[in-house]
């Protein structure tokens, strides 16, 4: 699982720094990383002495789509700083990318405690990358922030489902 999600960096740095005119190989590397994380997940339930509960292996595979994300989110802001036109970050447009990106970190630090937050901080994430994307040409000749921030926006959704649903469940059970 870990080597796949080695060879979906391997594809994103390909397609953002050495062959730049391929940039759909990004989104064919989707199920390499996909695929790793399930296989991460099958492992994590098979190594432990104990089954783990329901919430632990929703918890374990949002963590790891999560940081993948963040890595991913990194190679991507990198690769936008050094083969783009510099954003002036008192404009307008500079300041909502500098918005954006405190908000997906902030729904990275609140996702290993409070999933909910996390959840409303990665919606309020791509709907701002939505507005940014229609308001400003700026931001919309930069990438495409829409299709690649869809994974995100199902992360933030998967987080409130995780925080509403499977996590209250659990504890139910544990209290009977």
């Amino acid at each position: 699982g870990i080597l796949l999600m080695i060879l979906n960096v391997a594809v994103w740095i390909n397609g953002l720094y050495i062959n730049r005119e391929r940039g759909m190989d990004i989104i064919t590397a989707v199920p390499l990383f996909v695929t790793g994380a399930f296989l991460l997940l099958g492992w994590y339930k098979t190594s432990l002495i104990f089954q783990p509960t329901k919430s632990q292996r929703w918890k374990f595979i949002l963590s790891v789509f999560l940081v993948n994300y963040l890595v991913l989110y990194l190679i991507y802001l990198i690769s936008d700083i050094i083969f783009w036109e510099a954003i002036d970050l008192l404009s307008m447009p500079g300041i909502l990318l500098t918005i954006l990106l405190g908000l997906f970190i902030t729904g990275f630090i609140l996702s290993w405690k409070y999933e909910l937050f996390a959840g409303m901080f990665f919606i309020l994430w791509y709907l701002l990358v939505l507005f940014s994307q229609m308001r400003y040409e700026e931001i919309l000749h930069r990438g495409p922030y829409i299709l690649l921030g869809i994974t995100i926006l199902l992360h933030g959704i998967l987080y409130l489902y995780y925080a509403l649903r499977i996590k209250p469940l659990e504890k139910r059970l544990m209290a009977d």
